[in-house]
């Protein structure tokens, strides 16, 4: 068996890498304008954070349902669609100056977008070796990190002020051609041999892995929080100007590379996926436990150094441990279960974070990341065992 991967194979992960991280130009597009949102609508930062809760609810339970789905027809057409659905929506949200719209159209925005993640697992699963996936599984998180980075530099850029609808048209522009791209590289996975989709064999899959779906829904709740509201943090610290937040923001990306660069690291050198997950659960929780204590340049060096932390930990928790316990022919099912919790309990932070910073201040967001957090690594130390039972450290 080949210890590396081949030149085509290379090419394949390389091309689903970019396809999902162009993914977000139509996602964390909105983390930019929502004081602009808020304040052009005349309404509270609550209120409008209730657009990233409608995207995370309704595309956690589409992430499963297509996730469900990818198991039994072609990825490649799930994928083109889900980027056709983005485009439309964006363009569509543009021209939109009613809250209650928006909503629904940024809800629609979820089901596209949960059209993409789980499928391109199943690829993976079924085009590479065994030996490979794990491996494999540490470098598809960097898809929406960069994917991030580039749009929130992209639309810092471009959207400021009252200039907020360009945030959202010249991303659906951008999308028609990453779904040409896409139609280009034809990737899809071997035709299913499934017999149909059964309630059985779902319901026993998801006790299976209930405590990593537990793990990915404390995680995501604050991973999720800090894709919608970062921004705003660094915003209301007052330390950089209005027009350069978004590359402040896409720094702190840069460094969550660093945190995933550093997972894979430890993972290719223990063989452990979920030990390392712990351990960068934990140094997160203590870092934004720290931020409570901490402000001004030095509350901006902590959050970079959290969301290193997290971004690693919580990249191996939705992308790794899937793929590592998912039962062949079902690792685009397992992957969306477990992205399912991620992004459902992810909504919550819309609305649940900008009502409690207007409450109690940031102090009191980062203090109930950092417990989450330490919830998150205990569960999965209490099951680390999990993973040598599933695909041994050979």
């Amino acid at each position: 068996m080949r210890t590396s991967l081949s030149k085509e194979q290379n090419m394949m992960v390389g091309a689903l890498l970019v396809t999902y991280a162009l993914y977000y130009l139509g996602r964390v597009n909105i983390s930019m304008v929502l004081p602009a949102l808020a304040l052009d609508l005349g309404v509270s930062r609550a209120e409008v954070g209730a657009l990233g809760t409608v995207f995370f609810w309704v595309y956690g339970i589409c992430h499963f349902i297509s996730g469900e789905i990818g198991s039994h027809v072609s990825p490649f057409r799930l994928v083109s669609l889900g980027l056709l659905a983005t485009a439309i929506v964006n363009l569509v949200f543009a021209f939109q100056s009613s809250l209650l719209i928006m909503l629904i159209l940024w809800g629609l925005n979820g089901v596209a977008q949960s059209g993409g993640w789980s499928p391109m697992f199943r690829i993976l699963a079924e085009r590479l070796d065994r030996v490979h996936i794990k491996r494999v599984s540490t470098v598809m998180p960097f898809s929406y990190v960069i994917g991030t980075a580039i749009t929130w530099v992209l639309i810092g850029a471009v959207a400021t002020g009252e200039n907020w609808r360009v945030a959202f048209w010249l991303p659906a522009l951008l999308l028609l051609l990453v779904l040409a791209f896409w139609r280009a590289a034809g990737i899809d996975a071997p035709k299913s041999k499934s017999s149909g989709i059964r309630l059985s064999v779902i319901v026993s899959e998801s006790r299976e892995i209930a405590f990593v779906m537990l793990a990915a829904a404390l995680g995501g709740f604050v991973f999720n929080g800090t894709i919608i509201w970062l921004p705003t943090y660094i915003l209301d610290t007052g330390l950089i100007a209005e027009n350069l937040v978004g590359a402040a923001a896409a720094l702190t990306q840069a460094i969550a590379i660093a945190g995933l660069l550093l997972a894979r690291a430890l993972v290719v050198r223990s063989n452990q996926v979920f030990v390392t997950a712990v351990v960068m659960f934990l140094a997160a929780a203590a870092a934004f436990l720290l931020l409570t204590l901490a402000t001004g340049v030095l509350g901006i060096l902590v959050v970079a150094f959290a969301l290193l932390a997290l971004n690693g930990a919580f990249g191996l928790t939705v992308s790794s441990m899937p793929l590592l316990l998912a039962p062949p022919g079902r690792a685009s099912s397992t992957t969306g279960a477990v992205n399912m919790m991620s992004t459902f309990f992810g909504g919550m932070a819309g609305f649940s974070i900008g009502g409690l910073v207007e409450l109690s201040g940031w102090n009191a967001v980062f203090g109930l990341w950092g417990l989450l957090l330490l919830l998150a690594s205990i569960l999965i130390w209490r099951h680390r065992h999990e993973e040598d039972n599933h695909i041994g450290t050979g």
